[in-house]
């Protein structure tokens, strides 16, 4: 093992702190990877909600709110292609999903259809991408964590952002 002496640019058993500080790294997983899983949750609830409420003449204004939300989500993203690809393909899971488990609708049908398009299109176009952040190669509880609590902390704000809560 090699030397290991005081903190801030001394040397110690892995490299120098300066390299620790300079990695983006927590958890050790990269911060992009981070942050593009922290929005997923956002963008993917965001979306199907604003989709929901614009098809209602009633709740266009609740549309645009999520609408809003879902696009902030996605441009805070590092990897935006990915955010979109992978949104769409948990969407299209869950309404093919649905076709199976109810009775047919044409409606979730064309869903199925539209969001599932981007996912083969991917699959077929985007074999070997270069991402900026390397993904890891297996899920461990930090990414259940992490993912959990963005999910939380996306229903929290929507339920502070609904007109029909009555903290205001």
């Amino acid at each position: 093992m090699g030397p290991m002496q005081g903190p801030l640019g001394k040397t110690t058993a892995v490299g120098t702190s300066q390299d620790v500080l300079n990695s983006r790294q927590f958890f050790s997983r990269d911060i992009g990877y981070l942050r593009d899983m922290a929005l997923f949750w956002p963008f993917v609830l965001y979306s199907i909600f604003a989709v929901a409420s614009a098809f209602s003449a009633t709740d266009k204004h609740f549309a645009i709110r999520f609408a809003t939300v879902a696009i902030a989500a996605l441009i805070l993203a590092k990897e935006k292609l990915l955010l979109f690809v992978v949104g769409a393909g948990f969407i299209a899971i869950q309404c093919a999903i649905n076709l199976v488990l109810h009775p047919w609708n044409w409606a979730v049908f064309v869903a199925t259809i539209l969001t599932a398009c981007p996912l083969l299109v991917a699959s077929r176009y985007w074999r070997n991408r270069k991402l900026s952040y390397r993904l890891p190669r297996e899920f461990r509880l930090v990414d259940a964590l992490w993912s959990i609590a963005s999910l939380c902390a996306s229903l929290l704000l929507m339920y502070v952002a609904s007109p029909f809560n009555h903290l205001w």
